[in-house]
Formats: C-alpha cells, structure tokens, sequence
C-alpha cells in the first residue's frame, strides 16, 4: 500500500494526533482540523522523507482556498502523527511544488 493511502485510511479510521507543535501553528496560522483533513484527502505528496525517525514522513500539498496552498507533515506508523501545518511562503517557495535553494 502506498504512504499516502496509508495515511488517508489512518485518518478516517481516527487513527491519528496532531502534535502539540502543529496545533500551536494551527491556531497562529488559523488553519482547522477540517483544513488539515482535506489536504491530505484531496492532496499530492511533494516530498519524502524516508530517514526521518522514528517514522518516515512526507509532506503534502492541497488547496483549500482558492489558488492558495496548504501543505501538511505528517509521519506515518500505527498511527498518523500530523507534525505541522503552513500556508505557501514566497520567501521559500518558488511555485508551490518547488522550493528555492537555501542561500548560506
């Protein structure tokens, strides 16, 4: 079964919890539970992160506004851990699926 298939099942069976990281930036960045859900539901995953530990994790990327992107990371073991939450930031972003190189 595919990552994301695992995650969308996992989270409509309950199966999941939302750090306490992600709920801080959830409610500075108004973004609901009803959000979250519909980006992973409804979203593509943009990148893998095989090595993270203690579970893989992947972010991925929706729209629940109109032309505005959410993207969510989660991780996925027993259970789907949502990790954070953010809306696009031009400063890091150079469309919505590409990132811009980090200047040192």
């Amino acid at each position: 079964m595919k990552i994301l298939e695992q995650i969308r099942e996992k989270l409509n069976a309950g199966k999941y919890q939302i750090t306490r990281h992600c709920q801080k930036r959830c409610d500075s960045r108004n973004i609901s539970l009803k959000k979250i859900k519909e980006v992973i539901n409804s979203g593509e995953i943009i990148e893998i992160y095989p090595k993270d530990s203690p579970y893989p994790s992947c972010l991925i990327l929706g729209y629940v506004r109109q032309n505005e992107p959410l993207y969510v990371l989660c991780a996925v073991g027993i259970i789907v851990h949502i990790i954070t939450v953010h809306w696009l930031d031009p400063e890091k972003w150079l469309n919505p699926k590409t990132r811009r190189e980090k200047i040192l």
